[in-house]
């Protein structure tokens, strides 16, 4: 099973819940469809074009001693032993497009370079 994370710093100035809200547009771009939200968590269904490969996103705001968190994962049942190179090319169009869109909220973590788990 595939499982990439990522973890973006929230500035102080950021207000927590318009941050999932700033993510619309991504998923859009993605074709993804929310199927659960709440003001500090939403799961979304990808289905790349072309691909039989489905993959669920999650984004959750996470509360830390050092600042508020969005900490994003991407999960399929794509093997890990053969890299997931499906799942890592769809990571890899998140992370283009958050920073272009989220370019103000600095990354922390991200699994496929820093390991399997954040700090």
């Amino acid at each position: 099973m595939a499982r990439f994370l990522l973890v973006l710093q929230l500035p102080p100035a950021v207000a927590a819940n318009s941050v999932l809200d700033s993510l619309t547009s991504l998923l859009d771009q993605v074709d993804a469809e929310v199927d659960h939200r709440t003001p500090a968590h939403l799961s979304a269904l990808l289905k790349p074009a072309g691909e039989s490969q489905r993959m669920q996103l999650f984004a959750d705001l996470q509360s830390k001693t050092g600042g508020a968190r969005l900490e994003l994962v991407l999960l399929s049942r794509e093997g890990m032993g053969t890299g997931a190179p499906i799942t890592r090319q769809m990571f890899e169009r998140l992370v283009g497009l958050l920073e272009q869109q989220l370019s103000s909220l600095p990354l922390v973590f991200r699994s496929d370079r820093d390991g399997a788990v954040p700090i």
